[in-house]
């Protein structure tokens, strides 16, 4: 959070997601949430008492395993935006490239109509590491989703 927004306070939100949402959710994602997605954790982050922006996480599937994304989601003129994504944890052999600069930094200002494909609005991060890639992609396009769902918790 601190190397996203710099200094400031963040208190931990947990948001129970009714059916209806889901419904909404998995409409929009247009493939299903995952068995265990009916709670959402975000990270509201403050300078004083202004709220600058919100950080969530999401476990998505590499080629080789779980990759924790972290997406920093900020308010745009027309919307909520990417602020910054970052990688947590992986176990892909294409980690230096999955966390460089070049490859995250892409996310950066994406909002709610992006496709957030690989090969068409983001590149991968490198050769062989497609499943990777696109797996960032959709764990930074699922949670800013969720946060606009959710009315923005």
């Amino acid at each position: 959070i601190s190397s996203i927004f710099g200094s400031g306070s963040y208190k931990t939100v947990f948001a129970d997601i009714t059916d209806t949402q889901a419904q909404r959710i998995e409409k929009r994602l247009g493939y299903p949430l995952d068995a265990d997605e009916n709670q959402f954790k975000y990270f509201p982050v403050y300078k004083g008492e202004k709220r600058v922006g919100t950080v969530m996480t999401h476990a998505g599937k590499g080629q080789f395993g779980a990759i924790e994304v972290v997406v920093a989601v900020v308010e745009g003129d027309s919307g909520p935006v990417i602020r910054a994504v970052r990688i947590q944890r992986d176990r892909e052999k294409a980690t230096a490239a999955l966390r460089s600069k070049e490859f995250l930094g892409q996310f950066k200002g994406m909002g709610l109509h992006d496709a957030y494909k690989v090969g068409d609005d983001i590149k991968t991060a490198t050769d062989g590491a497609e499943k990777a890639s696109q797996a960032v992609a959709s764990a930074a396009r699922k949670l800013l989703i969720v946060y606009d769902e959710l009315g923005r918790p």
